[in-house]
Parts: C-alpha cells; sequence; structure tokens
C-alpha cells in the first residue's frame, strides 16, 4: 500500500490523534515536521514515515507531498496564516492533491475583531480559489487550552479564574477533531466533503460556573469560579507555556464575540463523520486530572 495520506503539524494535539486514528485504520500516513526530535522518533516507532517541512517553503512542501493524494494542513497558532496557507495551496496545486482538509476556526471571519479569526477566513479564501479540494474544519474552544487557563490556580488554590461570566460555549475534546480529519482524509468519496465547512463542538455549553463545577467533580475538591475583567485574565494566563504571545493577543480580542454567543451552539459533525457521540470536556478532565491537583 503506497502513503497517500500527509499530516502537518504532526507533533501537535489533533495531528497526533489523527495519525493515531487513519493507523487505526490501517492507513498508511506520512507525517511532516519542523524538527526531527523525540516525538517525531515517536511517529517513527509507530511505523509513520517523517519528513522535515516548512510551511514558508514550497520546494520543502512540495517534496513532502511527494506521491501524496491527501492531506490536513495545520499551522501552529502563530502569525502568518495568510502566507502559509498560499505556499500550502501552491504546493498542493503543482502537486495534484485531489483534497487538503484545513484547520480553521468556529466562526472565522474577515469583521473579527481579532486577526487572527481574520487570518482563518483569508486562509479558507485562499483554499477555495486555489481549488485544491478544500474542507475547512472549525472547531469549538480546545480543551487543552484549560491547561493553561485553569490548571496552574485550581492546582495552587482551588479557583478558576475568567471573564464572561454569563457567556455560553462548547468546548471540543482534540481528539475528536483528529478523528474527524482523519474520517474526511479516509472516505473514500470525497465529493460528500470537498467544499463544506465542518463545525465542531462538544455535546454541551459551558459558562465559567460549570467548568468550576466540572473540576470539582473531578479532582474531588471545591473549585470556585472567579469572575474577572478580560485584562486580567490574560495578565494571569500569559506566562503558562500553553500560551504564546500571539494566543494571548487573539484571546483578548475574540474575548467579545464568546461573550456575544459566537461559540454558543452545538453541532452533530462528531456524530454524523465518526459515528460516536462528542467526548465531552469532562473526559478531557479525567485524562489530565494531574495537571489540576
Amino acid at each position: 500500500m503506497k502513503t497517500e495520506i500527509l499530516i502537518t503539524g504532526a507533533t501537535g494535539t489533533t495531528g497526533q490523534y489523527a495519525i493515531e486514528h487513519l493507523l487505526a485504520k490501517g492507513k498508511r500516513v506520512r507525517a511532516m515536521v519542523r524538527t526531527v526530535d523525540h516525538r517525531s522518533d515517536a511517529l517513527e516507532a509507530l511505523g509513520v514515515e517523517v519528513v522535515k517541512g516548512d510551511f514558508m517553503d514550497t520546494d520543502s512542501l512540495e517534496a513532502a507531498m511527494k506521491g501524496i493524494k491527501r492531506a490536513y494542513f495545520l499551522y501552529p497558532f502563530i502569525d502568518y496564516l495568510p502566507k502559509a496557507a498560499a505556499y500550502f495551496a501552491k504546493a498542493a496545486k503543482n502537486m495534484k492533491l485531489e483534497m487538503v482538509v484545513a484547520m480553521s476556526q468556529m466562526g472565522a471571519s474577515e469583521n473579527s475583531p481579532s486577526p487572527a479569526t481574520q487570518n482563518h477566513s483569508i486562509a479558507e479564501r485562499i483554499m477555495d480559489w486555489a481549488n485544491i479540494g478544500a474542507v475547512h474544519i472549525r472547531p469549538a474552544l480546545f480543551a487543552w487550552n484549560y491547561l493553561g487557563f485553569a490548571a496552574p490556580t485550581v492546582a495552587d488554590h482551588q479557583k478558576f479564574y475568567y471573564p464572561l461570566a454569563n457567556a455560553k460555549y462548547s468546548i471540543v475534546h482534540p481528539k475528536d477533531v483528529g478523528e474527524v480529519v482523519a474520517e474526511i482524509l479516509a472516505d473514500e468519496d470525497t465529493s460528500k466533503h470537498i467544499g463544506n465547512r465542518y463545525e465542531i463542538t462538544g455535546p454541551t455549553l459551558y459558562s465559567g460556573q460549570k467548568v468550576a463545577k466540572d473540576i470539582s467533580e473531578t479532582i474531588d475538591k471545591q473549585v470556585d469560579f472567579v469572575p474577572i475583567s478580560v485584562d486580567a485574565w490574560i495578565e494571569n494566563i500569559k506566562s503558562h507555556p500553553t500560551i504564546n504571545e500571539f494566543l494571548a493577543k487573539h484571546l483578548k480580542e475574540f474575548s467579545s464575540e464568546v461573550g456575544d454567543g459566537r461559540f454558543s451552539r452545538l453541532t452533530k459533525t462528531v456524530q454524523e463523520i465518526t459515528g460516536h457521540r462528542p467526548r465531552s470536556f469532562k473526559t478531557y478532565l479525567e485524562e489530565h486530572k494531574e495537571m489540576f491537583v
């Protein structure tokens, strides 16, 4: 069997879950990484073909795509997404890929107050214009962010500090995102997916109070929700290793959209594409319980 699926961002959370699911389905996978290290070594140990590539180097992208039919475009949460999308689309066009599944964001819009969210919308348009069989996935709030949002203060003094006390939003387990990506990439009928924008959510809407309640139940300790200003929240989380400067700026700018209800909806995407209900945020907490105690 030839290797026909490329996963970029392969050492990232959703990339790893996509690879895991594709391997379980008997697919051969090539992984593009920025750095060859113990993480890429672990992928090779699973039977994954590893190549080094750079989103800003079309020659390396074309080399990574040689013989490939389908790819997952997962650019890290840093600046210059539209440029990376354009280079990736050019390489995919030159190498005649039939489908590209691209990471975007729920509520992606050029009218967003967040330049990072605007970038997602622009990247979507670039890939659509390139006619490379683009499929856009738009997840809700990622559960892994709460390892930076909540875990440090919960572990230190059992409090969860967060703005937008009255906001409701969906939190998605990254494994569900990875499995949706893998199922699309593995589907023989690409026509079902090309051109679609899939919004991916968890099974429940959350608020600050409910997040604190689920953490309390998971660690069997009372955790209090403490509403604070957006500025105080950003100051509180920006030093955590999971929160880079670009992400911190984005979180501050798009907070108004969370407050306005842009993420307050549930979809059937996970159920319809994977065949199972979306995993709960509480499941994610249980998997990472040691971070909160």
